[in-house]
């Protein structure tokens, strides 16, 4: 559990608990966090207090993003607290209807506020149900003033106040008026979505402080509690086991440190810690140097370690001791079997931990992707460590043969679904996105793919589907897929997820994924679709086919299309499932 307080002790301290866990996906630096009937937002690092017993050991994810150290967010003791702000500022009383901000309308206990309409004294005051924010980040209150005065001349220097009312019989935004003292009147309808506020960022931050950046974005209207008011980056690596020498254990540990230093720092540092860690220097140096300076940190790193977990999955790690934190059972699927041209290796993994580190956010839409960096702060001074938890579980990795993913996707078919969908991307984003980055091929096939075995797994195993994450690997020569369960519970599984990883389990999941992919309770709308989705990132993909929970999903429900397994024909021609499994039903 956590426990939090307000930013300063002149307001109106508050305290709540969440799961360690939310403090990383749902609830983290910069997210908003409703208590009782108020609202906070979480604030950053600059104000968290990391103890030394909360480090997470996982040194190849911390060296790609650049830090020195993982750590848990503070547990349940007087020491951690992570401080919470109060936002929005604009309350609202519903018995006279004011609005206004807390502390021009809260009542007020000797020098505390009171979280009570100070005019009708036993009257709850309610937050903003909306913000504004921008997409490189900032939030700041719904703009009310403007919004209410905007088309009627506004006297400066008059005192403007507010009352908000609702029409019990009109549940839209319309039946939402704003009244001002002035005489100025307006309703809320047209206030959210893209476009709807026609002014510029202000640069707020409030979970870091007053400071205001220079930012030229377009305000967005949002609900409070609306999903893209907040999406968490989350960067995560599986512990992969590995024989190590002493030397290069010492390096794991010091690697954070090395990065960005000066050559001739370097050399010195090395020597010190050759010395605490009592391992030859040269010996050191010389691994140091073997590792080489080019992808210490970002998308290449990111990268080398989803090889590396590639890599792993499809080797044999037994279970000795009982202490391992990855056990994997990799088994052939013999190429005359039913799904033998598909499939090439299935990995029981009955075993893993998975370190997740929040390295930002964004507000709007979700960043781009693992090589895009997010637009939220997590800080406004440079902090060498991240927030992070540790989570246990087990999975099923499915390897598909190469020489058949490379034949698809190099067709024409493929090429054409991909473009069709890069053109729908462009076509959907704003100018100042710039250009669409060319959709793979492969990871419309390897994700369409994931999704239709998530769901098939969600009935078969007892786990429901928001509990089955996935984890893609579609670099060029990689052709994985992972789905695997992970809590942050010691017990971390049920065993009945990786029950699953089984040549023969694997082959009757793949035929009854392609059975029901063959059809959607949408089609032939569904199937026919030139683009679906927020952003248009999504071709023949709809809520009873292809999508899962959010959860679940590594890249957002974006990037799928159903007729790249199953073709767009009445003969499956192009689909990859359709012309590769026998026994198809088509």
């Amino acid at each position: 559990m956590v426990l939090r307080k307000t930013l300063s002790s002149k307001k109106p301290p508050v305290k709540t608990t969440v799961r360690r866990s939310q403090m990383i996906t749902t609830y983290g630096v910069g997210a908003l966090v409703p208590v009782e009937s108020e609202s906070f937002i979480v604030a950053g690092l600059d104000h968290w207090n990391p103890r030394p017993e909360d480090l997470i050991e996982e040194p190849r994810l911390s060296r790609s993003l650049g830090v020195s150290g993982l750590y848990l967010p503070p547990g349940n003791s007087s020491r951690g607290m992570v401080p919470i702000a109060r936002f929005p500022e604009w309350v609202y009383c519903p018995q006279c209807s004011r609005l206004e901000k807390f502390w021009r309308i809260a009542d007020k206990l000797s020098d505390r506020y009171i979280n009570r309409c100070r005019h009708c004294v036993t009257s709850r005051l309610v937050p903003s149900r909306f913000v504004a924010c921008c997409a490189d980040g900032h939030i700041q209150d719904f703009p009310y003033v403007h919004w209410t005065h905007r088309g009627h001349e506004r006297t400066e220097g008059e005192a403007h106040s507010l009352k908000i009312t609702v029409d019990p019989s009109n549940s839209t935004l319309a039946g939402i008026r704003l009244a001002c003292s002035c005489g100025a009147k307006r309703t809320l309808e047209g206030a959210l979505g893209s476009g709807s506020l026609s002014l510029s960022c202000a640069g707020a931050s409030p979970w870091l402080d007053g400071t205001r950046d220079s930012c030229k974005a377009q305000l967005v209207g949002l609900q409070r509690g609306a999903s893209n008011v907040w999406f968490g980056d989350v960067r995560s690596a599986i512990t992969v086991d590995r024989t190590l020498s002493p030397v290069e254990e010492v390096l794991e540990k010091i690697l954070p440190e090395l990065v960005g230093a000066l050559a001739d720092d370097v050399a010195l540092l090395i020597g010190i810690k050759a010395r605490q860690h009592n391992v030859n220097q040269d010996e050191l140096i010389a691994a140091y140097r073997r590792l080489g300076s080019a992808s210490f940190s970002g998308a290449e790193a990111y990268r080398e370690i989803r090889s590396a977990e590639y890599e792993a999955l499809g080797r044999e790690h037994p279970e000795i001791t009982g202490a391992e934190t990855f056990v994997s059972e990799p088994k052939r699927v013999s190429p005359t079997g039913e799904v033998g041209r598909v499939v090439d290796v299935v990995s029981r993994v009955a075993r893993l931990r998975e370190v997740r580190a929040l390295t930002g956010f964004s507000r709007v839409a979700p960043s781009e992707g693992a090589g895009s960096a997010p637009k939220g702060a997590l800080s406004r001074g440079r902090h060498d460590w991240l927030p992070a938890i540790e989570v246990l579980g087990e999975g099923v990795f499915i390897r598909l043969r190469e020489e058949e993913v490379a034949s698809w996707e190099g067709s024409e078919f493929a090429t054409t679904r991909a473009q069709k969908l890069q053109r729908a991307m462009q076509a959907a984003a704003s100018k100042q996105a710039g250009e669409v980055p060319p959709v793979s091929p492969r990871v419309l096939l390897l994700h369409s793919l994931s999704h239709s075995l998530l769901n098939e797994l969600a009935l078969d195993t007892g786990y429901p589907a928001s509990s089955i994450r996935e984890r893609l690997y579609a670099e060029n020569g990689q052709s994985g897929i992972l789905l695997y369960t992970a809590t942050a519970d010691a017990a971390g599984s049920l065993g009945g997820l990786c029950s699953k990883g089984t040549p023969t389990s694997v082959e009757k999941l793949v035929t009854s994924a392609l059975e029901r992919a063959l059809w959607c309770s949408a089609d032939p709308v569904c199937l026919e679709s030139a683009s679906t989705g927020a952003g248009a990132a999504n071709l023949a993909a709809c809520h009873s086919c292809l999508l899962v929970p959010e959860v679940s999903c590594e890249l957002q429900n974006r990037l799928l299309d159903r007729a790249c397994l199953i073709g767009v024909g009445g003969d499956g021609a192009g689909g990859f499932l359709t012309s590769r499994v026998s026994g198809s039903l088509l």
